[in-house]
């Protein structure tokens, strides 16, 4: 297996992230998270993602089997290890660290 200067495997650069993202719909943050989300996706993930996104006002019994008691919550279903992110996404750096993505991050 090929590897990346970072010690990562090339084959990570292949793998397509699943995102489940919990918002309330209609609230602000949770617009905001859904528009950075989608600007991370887009430079980083380059069509390597799939969101999930679960309003929690019309289906909250996935929330609670996440562990999902405030909105906006961002989780890394896979690659593994899963990784959980609140709030609107604004903080880039921890978004990119969370997500292991981009140049200092990881991939």
């Amino acid at each position: 297996m090929n590897r990346t200067e970072n010690g990562t495997p090339e084959m990570q650069k292949e793998q397509v992230y699943l995102l489940r993202l919990y918002i309330a719909a209609g609230e602000q943050n949770s617009k905001l998270a859904r528009d950075n989300l989608d600007r991370i996706c887009q430079e980083y993930l380059n069509g390597r993602c799939n969101i999930e996104e679960v309003d929690v006002l019309t289906d909250f019994e996935s929330a609670l089997a996440d562990r999902v008691f405030v909105t906006p919550t961002l989780i890394l279903v896979t690659p593994e290890p899963r990784v959980t992110v609140i709030g609107n996404l604004g903080d880039k750096e921890r978004v990119m660290l969370a997500l292991r993505l981009g140049g200092k991050y990881g991939s």
